[in-house]
């Protein structure tokens, strides 16, 4: 029997469900005519088709080294996706799309670009190339509602789930896209609540089941997100979504241990936490090395890096892996004795390895009892905190201002995003200049107020934010990474969150046990920025009269 022969006999196992056999044929021809071209993208396939996405990577990985097809490309982006690496699964599957678009391959390029890569630009023609290739298929109804609320295409997206529902109106599909679209168009999470439930009774889908756990949560009705969540889990154990939402419910909840319990199974098993080997367990190694991975956005990193501090006494030598846009500023504020930073891709020597944020469990510190350095823990030394952009002679406050969110997902920035035309009461106050700390903002506020001074467009990396927020009075910012890094600096700054805000702020009033320079200000019902922006405008008035009470 040729190769080919054993190749179409192993294809033949596959088909009758033989898979453990047909695996071993592979693989015995494998030893036979080692990387051969002619083997290898069906064995690639085959590891697809049983849900063996790492093996698939690896076999796809070696292939396209060598060559460039079409087929493995595909095979490439599918295997990216479902090991959850979407920014290399956006880029292949994109490729892949444009030569055959395929109702599976557009699906899951819209899902990556709009849910995990944020590719708006691009994602809603692919959106309307599935649109006019399946018309008739709820999935197809699903993927371009979201990629025209992605995309901005508003009316479009809510005209078209209309339009649909007339004629379907036992669609759970359709009543999940409405669910959407009255949560980031409107706020209005009661009626989204009752499109998600409508889902539920139609399909009782872990999709439906997820989505109205996690508008519950929004309504800050833990106790149903609770009910709703773990029954979607039942079925989808093994769900990277659903172990994170459930991670952050129980944060919400206040149930620490709980929720690291699912943060864990979300970070270790389908998260960057992965790669790591030799994971430390948080007993002192006086003579070895960690190796410290800079999981999460880059807020959270700065929120997390406190903990680093409390490493120096456990370890001979901490390796920090970064992303780019942090490193020149920790390099500058961490003793270099005892800290290595790297980016996040270098290969490095270690001993133990620790996401940054698994620190605080490892070094048991319960958020809700003890949270370290809260009073600010990143100092810029003297030498480079001067910046000609903002003259230090001027009497007036100066205050750094940032409205726009960053994020993948559709609906974490919408929700912690404000748009810049409500500002206009706090902008126009005469006492204050204002400057612009956002990068590449989507709204053109400066256009709209001239008296704006625009720093972020200057802006390469974080320790030049940094060096902007040193020489500031006042932050004002949404929840965003510079609100974290002027708290992680002890400088005052003014928070504007969202109704349901983020785990970390607790539902608290007024303050957070994170930073102590930090003023929280919450939207008091969903939607509601009007009431938060009065209120800033507010305390800006009263640091004018007391200038002082920048500094408590």
């Amino acid at each position: 029997m040729n190769l080919l022969e054993q190749v179409n006999k192993a294809i033949l196992l596959a088909k009758q469900g033989k898979n453990a056999a047909a695996e071993k044929l592979y693989l015995e021809l494998l030893e036979r005519y080692p990387d051969d071209i002619r083997i290898l993208p069906f064995l690639g396939w085959f590891y697809i088709s049983t849900s063996q996405y790492n093996k698939a990577v690896n076999i796809f990985e070696k292939i396209n080294r060598s060559t460039k097809n079409i087929n493995v490309i595909t095979g490439l982006g599918l295997a990216y996706y479902h090991t959850n690496r979407f920014k290399e699964a956006y880029e292949n599957l994109k490729i892949a799309a444009d030569a055959n678009p395929a109702f599976d391959i557009l699906e899951k390029l819209i899902t990556c670009a709009c849910e995990k890569t944020n590719h708006p630009e691009t994602v809603f023609e692919y959106a309307k190339k599935m649109k006019s290739l399946y018309p008739d298929s709820p999935k197809t109804w699903e993927c371009y509602i979201l990629a025209a609320l992605c995309a901005g295409h508003f009316k479009d997206a809510e005209n078209y789930c209309a339009e649909l529902l007339k004629t379907n109106p036992n669609s759970p599909e359709l009543y999940l896209s409405a669910g959407l679209i009255q949560e980031v168009l409107y706020s209005n999470y009661n009626l989204a609540l009752e499109c998600y439930l409508k889902a539920v009774n139609i399909s009782h889908s872990p999709a439906a089941l997820y989505n109205a756990g996690l508008i519950y949560s929004r309504l800050k009705n833990y106790k149903e997100a609770e009910k709703y969540l773990l029954e979607a889990y039942k079925t989808n154990t093994d769900s990277p979504s659903l172990n994170t939402t459930l991670y952050l419910l129980y944060m919400k909840m206040k149930q620490f241990k709980k929720g690291y319990s699912y943060f864990k199974k979300s970070a270790l098993e389908y998260g960057a936490g992965k790669m790591l080997k030799n994971l430390w367990n948080g007993k002192s190694a006086i003579n070895e090395t960690l190796y410290v991975y800079g999981d999460q956005g880059l807020g959270d990193i700065i929120m997390y890096s406190r903990y680093l501090l409390c490493l120096r006494d456990k370890f001979k030598k901490v390796i920090l892996a970064l992303p780019q846009t942090l490193i020149p500023l920790f390099t500058e504020v961490l003793p270099e004795n005892f800290f290595k930073i790297v980016s996040l891709n270098t290969p490095v020597e270690y001993d133990k390895s620790v996401l940054i944020s698994f620190l605080p469990y490892h070094l048991n510190l319960d958020f809700f009892e003890y949270i370290p350095y809260s009073d600010g823990y990143i100092k810029l030394n003297k030498n480079i905190i001067y910046t000609e952009l903002i003259p230090r002679n001027n009497k007036k406050l100066k205050a750094g201002i940032v409205w726009e969110a960053a994020g993948t997902a559709l609906r974490g920035p919408i929700d912690r995003t404000v748009n810049i035309k409500l500002l206009s009461n706090i902008l126009n106050i005469k006492e204050i200049d204002f400057y612009s700390l956002q990068v590449n903002p989507s709204m053109n506020g400066f256009s709209i107020y001239p008296q704006l001074k625009d720093l972020g467009n200057t802006f390469n990396n974080f320790l030049n934010t940094a060096v902007a927020i040193e020489n500031l009075d006042i932050i004002i910012s949404v929840d965003t990474s510079v609100a974290h890094l002027a708290g992680a600096m002890g400088k005052k700054v003014l928070i504007m969150l969202p109704y349901a805000s983020d785990w970390r702020w607790f539902d608290t009033k007024g303050s957070t046990s994170w930073y102590k320079s930090a003023e929280i200000f919450s939207q008091k019902t969903p939607g509601d920025w009007f009431s938060v922006i009065t209120d800033v405008e507010e305390r800006l008035k009263q640091f004018l009269i007391s200038p002082s009470a920048l500094r408590q």
